[in-house]
């Protein structure tokens, strides 16, 4: 069976390239118990590598308990006391033997949420109740998952994906709230918090009146570095055909594709698929088409956005600049001072533009960029 190096998933494995900085130090968190924000732009690989670093630590002597809450559906407090509590079950279950008397261990642990052991097709599972109000039924979850990994002197990586959702909620305070009161106690459990919109995860860790102000280490996910996508994509490609793929070839896919790690997998899963390494004519031929194929969903962004945010966008994907806000090149958009740094700041917030390694600003998405270029 075929392994396919650029998944539009997880990549993780052989098809995981580099990161090994973001690595270690996520890993180093979770050993010592220190909690992390994981800050990404959409599809930057924030789940990948939490995924390796998952994998990573699941090699240790003593492996580090994994689990996964995902806030992305959670629509009201009563979604997400559900879901919480489907995930601390797993990792209690992960934690325990199944070999040994556990019930008391488990009331102790979650005295308030009156856990349960239900036999079921799929064996013996953990039923845990609610509190008195959904704020008490995440702390209290929380801290007795912490009791229980004290208890087996285990390590619990427990991640909650598009954690931004939570600020969505009614009474959201009091649940961050439940959420600080629980992680700054916990000796075993180090919390990973991640999510796509970042504007809305930096008000919840970096805002002094939220409850979760200052409780994490924030990390930082940006692109992956051209040295190491080099190394990656000469790999891959003495891998599928046996012998390099040019130099000319691997800096035209980076340089389409600005290096941004989902569209680099979307245009070599294609490019892969050929008999031969493509060449530079392949390449653009291939990353025309991807274009073509996607224009309707980049002209609907586009149409999303005010006439101002649309003049800004699309004379920076024709000319990037390091001052999108300067009076040269407003003067090019013909926007007034305050209406072009305002346009800039609403496209800076929603992910659509971002500086470069040299300080230019150039849009985000690729494909994007390519279809306001042909307009």
């Amino acid at each position: 069976m075929d392994l396919d190096l650029f998944p539009l998933g997880i990549a993780i494995g052989a098809a995981h390239c580099n990161r090994e900085a973001e690595r270690k130090r996520l890993a180093d968190n979770v050993r010592r118990g220190r909690h992390t924000w994981l800050s990404a732009r959409r599809r930057m690989g924030k789940t990948s590598v939490i995924e390796q670093v998952a994998l990573d630590l699941k090699r240790r002597r003593q492996p580090v308990v994994t689990v996964a809450l995902d806030l992305l559906v959670v629509h009201d407090a009563e979604a997400l006391e559900v879901r919480l509590r489907q995930a601390v079950s797993a990792a209690t279950a992960q934690l325990l033997p199944r070999n040994r008397r556990i019930l008391d261990k488990l009331k102790q642990a979650f005295a308030a949420l009156k856990p349960e052991l239900v036999l079921s097709d799929e064996g013996v599972t953990l039923k845990l109740g609610s509190g008195d109000s959904p704020s008490e039924t995440v702390e209290a979850a929380l801290k007795g998952l912490d009791r229980i990994a004290v208890d087996r002197k285990r390590r619990v990586m427990f991640v909650c994906d598009e954690f931004q959702q939570l600020a969505t909620l009614k009474n959201h305070t009091a649940l961050e709230g439940a959420v600080r009161h629980a992680a700054e106690r916990s000796k075993h459990v180090a919390f990973v918090f991640a999510g796509s919109e970042r504007h809305l995860l930096a008000a919840m860790f970096e805002d002094p009146d939220r409850p979760l102000y200052r409780l994490c280490d924030r990390m930082s996910l940006e692109r992956i570095g051209h040295e190491h996508y080099v190394s990656f994509l000469a790999q891959a490609g003495r891998a599928r055909w046996k012998k390099p793929i040019s130099e000319d070839a691997i800096e035209r896919i980076l340089t389409v594709t600005l290096r941004h790690p989902y569209y680099v997998n979307a245009l070599c899963g294609r490019l892969w698929n050929a008999r031969r390494p493509p060449k530079v004519a392949d390449i653009d031929a291939a990353w025309d088409a991807y274009v073509e194929e996607n224009k309707r969903r980049v002209a609907a962004r586009v149409l999303e956005l005010s006439l101002a945010q649309r003049a800004m966008l699309a004379a920076m994907a024709r000319q990037p600049t390091p001052h999108p806000a300067g009076q040269e090149f407003l003067r090019m958009v013909r926007l007034p001072a305050s209406t072009g740094l305002q346009a800039k700041g609403v496209l800076e917030r929603d992910d659509l533009i971002q500086q470069d390694e040299a300080g230019v600003w150039e849009l985000v998405d690729p494909v994007l960029a390519a279809y306001l270029r042909t307009i």
